[in-house]
């Protein structure tokens, strides 16, 4: 892959018009910024039919090259290094060249650490990536509209058209439908014993801080890309993304990021505290005053920053690793988090890939320490997680990544949609408390499916 054509147009804003052309082909993405309310998040990318795909069940990791198949028995993530050494660009003031865009599961992390896979009730593959010679970039920032190709054809002659007439149909919702109820894979009770078997674990020094959630599911008909338009605004968050691929749609609302890497500086962004949003000015600025000098929230942020230092020092520079920001209060749709930020400079004997497995799942999402964390989510959460707490984003051809942690996610598969909320439980969590806080995280989710 050799992107060498870069055309400018006029600003499109509403980026979803855009994209509405390209949902029914293969493997169509959409990683939108959600600008007007993130102004550090300036770029939206639109991008189908990749030219390669790499996807891994269990122990076989498989490349499809246009109908092709090639099966490895190497590691996913080295696969997928060793296909990106074919595609490098030297396009660098924009975010994303070409390159890979996907997910990886939270589950890509259980088979790292040695931990037996549950069950199959998802069906997904423990990773999935396309490898894109082509994509639209939407710069919110400068104010226009920039596609990357490598060849004309006749999917990029329609979209230089569009771009040029400004002829994209406005997004027009159908109806789809909520065709059973919601259910959650723990009653109270059940999510009772299980805090208190965290608990247990907690005294008798197995762990600090397990990160535990419940799973929701409900059977649906229509299209996953309706949906995802219903419940976008609702969240409104800076990592948001719409993937659709055979063996399953993705719809992320996150408010996370798990990695970035621009420059050789990689950042990563753990979210540790929250309080629920509310429409009375005084509620919600006791809810700020709240969440800013709880002490057991920031220990339970620090503890996740100690961790993520650590797992960012595998792979930067000697004493590069920073905190450079601590205990930040960010405020999205539907909740406050405190957020902090650690960066460092990557060392020359690494690369993305390698830093990616160094800290794969995020440790926000486990608990610390992680692997002992990992090892009690997998017994007491009933089901795998899946792209849940997993991870979303690209791996770009000039250098650049930025991949999200799958929260605030909804997976589509067989007719059923798939959702998740948890939280960090510490030493003194309490219970009622913790299970409300999952179910604050899901409230639009909640609101949008039971009407």
């Amino acid at each position: 892959m050799n992107i060498k054509n870069k055309k400018t147009y006029d600003y499109y804003g509403d980026s979803k018009d855009i994209f509405c052309i390209l949902k029914d082909y293969d493997w169509p993405v959409y990683l939108c910024s959600n600008y007007k309310n993130f102004k550090n998040q300036r770029y939206d990318i639109i991008t189908c039919s990749p030219i390669e795909k790499v996807y891994a069940h269990d122990e076989k990791t498989i490349v499809d090259s246009n109908g092709s198949m090639k099966e490895y028995d190497d590691d996913p993530m080295n696969v997928l290094a060793d296909m990106m050494k074919k595609h490098q660009s030297d396009i660098i003031d924009l975010p994303f060249a070409g390159g890979a865009i996907g997910y990886m599961s939270y589950d890509l992390g259980n088979k790292y650490e040695g931990i037996e896979y549950k069950n199959k009730d998802l069906d997904m593959p423990l990773m999935a990536f396309g490898i894109y010679n082509w994509a639209i970039i939407v710069d919110h920032l400068k104010k226009n509209t920039i596609l990357l190709y490598e060849d004309e054809n006749k999917l990029i002659n329609t979209i230089k058209e569009c771009l040029k007439k400004k002829s994209f149909v406005k997004y027009n919702p159908n109806s789809y439908s909520v065709d059973s109820s919601c259910i959650s894979n723990l009653t109270y009770n059940e999510y009772e014993k299980k805090f208190n078997k965290i608990q247990s674990y907690i005294k008798n020094g197995d762990c600090y801080q397990i990160n535990f959630s419940q799973r929701f599911s409900l059977g649906y008909s229509g299209d996953t890309w309706d949906i995802y338009n219903k419940i976008s605004p609702k969240y409104s968050s800076p990592y948001s993304a719409y993937i659709k691929m055979p063996f399953i749609d993705i719809m992320s609302f996150s408010p996370e990021r798990y990695l970035s890497y621009d420059n050789d500086i990689v950042e990563t962004k753990p979210i540790k505290g929250t309080r629920p949003v509310s429409d009375n000015p005084i509620v919600n600025m006791k809810a700020l005053k709240e969440l800013s000098s709880s002490f057991k929230e920031k220990a339970e942020n620090l503890m996740i920053v100690d961790l993520l230092r650590n797992d960012l020092g595998k792979n930067c520079e000697y004493g590069s690793v920073k905190v450079t920001k601590l205990f930040d209060i960010e405020t999205f749709a539907n909740v406050h988090h405190l957020v902090s930020t650690i960066q460092g400079k990557i060392s020359a004997t690494s690369n993305i890939f390698k830093l990616i497995k160094g800290g794969f799942p995020g440790g926000s999402i486990t608990g610390a320490p992680k692997i002992r964390a990992m090892q009690i989510i997998h017994e007491l959460e009933p089901d795998n997680r899946g792209i849940y707490c997993g991870s979303i984003g690209y791996i770009s051809s000039n250098g650049n990544a930025d991949l999200n942690i799958a929260i605030r996610t909804v997976a589509a598969t067989k007719n059923k949609l798939f959702f998740w909320g948890g939280g960090g439980i510490v030493y003194d969590s309490e219970v009622e408390s913790e299970y409300k806080e999952t179910f604050d995280k899901i409230k639009p989710l909640l609101n949008i499916f039971k009407n």
